[in-house]
């Protein structure tokens, strides 16, 4: 393996996609993210990665010479319609394939990582069955479906170039918007969750998976093959919520929210969305997911092909997150 790689990633404004860039930087790889608007680029500092527009990506590639290795994680975990969940999450997929998998972009292409979710799977049968990666696609979202697709059109480009997918279970750690939430609301003592039975999660703090998403990338075995990158244990969402009060500093008092007073939020989330023209979190299409009782999966693929495990203890990476929330004022 030569020292010196070059790698694209996309996404490298959000979430996940900026942690990936801040490791990728600290193991000395070049890297070159491609964004839609140079004045919105949130957690991506020009200083560690080259920025550029995303409409002169196929030139730059083949001007300032090709990539080792792209990983591709932007993508829509919100839309008000599932058309626009298809432009973000297929097209755009289809757009990338088509321009590395043709000369002379692929010749150098070692790998194009796809980061795709779980919940393509669709949630576990019960809490002592993890999915595995072979059980077959079961969407219950627009979301989902929209990764399902994306992922048919990557395994596709796999005859030309050499493709892995990993499917993340449900992220968190500094700069997550969507668990932020959680915190928020411990704050004011209360300890939130669906009321019912019991909710298992897979769940994976984001240093971790970025560690994960570069084995799979580099691993000459992950080739052609998909992986779910997770926690070895599922948490209960109810006594996760538990856990970030007490590591808060704020013990709260469980508060069990009917399902029918759930449902009415997602009501009024689908109205809000429509009139701000953006989706908000809460909304009908995400409460089908919300809904389930278990969403589990398994990480032992990964371990046993690449050497992967998530190394954090939970109460770790809720304790960064937390932290990181404080000083940056999202708390």
């Amino acid at each position: 393996m030569r020292l010196f790689m070059k790698f694209l990633v996309t996404g490298g404004t959000g979430f996940v996609g900026s942690h990936l860039v801040d490791l990728l930087c600290e193991k000395g790889f070049e890297v070159i993210c491609p964004v839609r608007s140079a004045r919105s680029l949130r957690h991506l500092s020009p200083k560690a990665a080259a920025v550029i527009p995303l409409d002169t990506l196929e030139g730059y590639a083949i001007s300032h010479g090709p990539f080792d290795y792209v990983i591709h994680v932007a993508g829509a975990t919100r839309a008000l319609t599932y058309e626009a969940y298809h432009d973000a999450n297929v097209l755009f997929t289809s757009k990338l394939l088509r321009i590395f998998s043709r000369e002379p972009l692929r010749s150098r292409l070692q790998r194009f990582i796809h980061i795709s979710s779980q919940a393509v799977v669709g949630p576990s049968n019960d809490t002592d069955t993890p999915k595995e990666e072979d059980a077959p696609p079961a969407p219950i979202s627009w979301y989902a479906h929209s990764k399902m697709e994306a992922e048919k059109a990557v395994t596709e480009a796999g005859q030309y170039i050499p493709v892995t997918i990993v499917r993340p279970s449900t992220v968190f750690g500094p700069r997550d918007a969507d668990v932020l939430g959680v915190f928020k609301a411990v704050r004011w003592r209360i300890a939130p969750y669906i009321a019912g039975p019991d909710r298992f999660v897979s769940i994976i703090y984001v240093e971790d998976l970025t560690t994960g998403i570069l084995a799979a990338a580099l691993s000459p075995t992950s080739v052609g093959k998909t992986y779910f990158l997770t926690n070895t244990r599922p948490v209960i969402w109810r006594e996760f919520v538990l856990q970030v009060a007490d590591v808060c500093g704020t013990p709260g008092v469980s508060l069990p929210l009917p399902t029918a007073l759930v449902r009415f939020t997602a009501f009024l989330g689908d109205t809000a969305s429509r009139l701000a023209h953006r989706p908000l979190l809460i909304r009908s299409d995400k409460l089908q997911e919300l809904l389930q009782t278990a969403w589990v999966c398994s990480p032992e693929k990964a371990r046993r092909d690449f050497g992967w495990r998530a190394r954090t203890p939970l109460e770790e990476a809720i304790r960064k997150t937390f932290e990181w929330y404080k000083t940056h004022g999202w708390l």
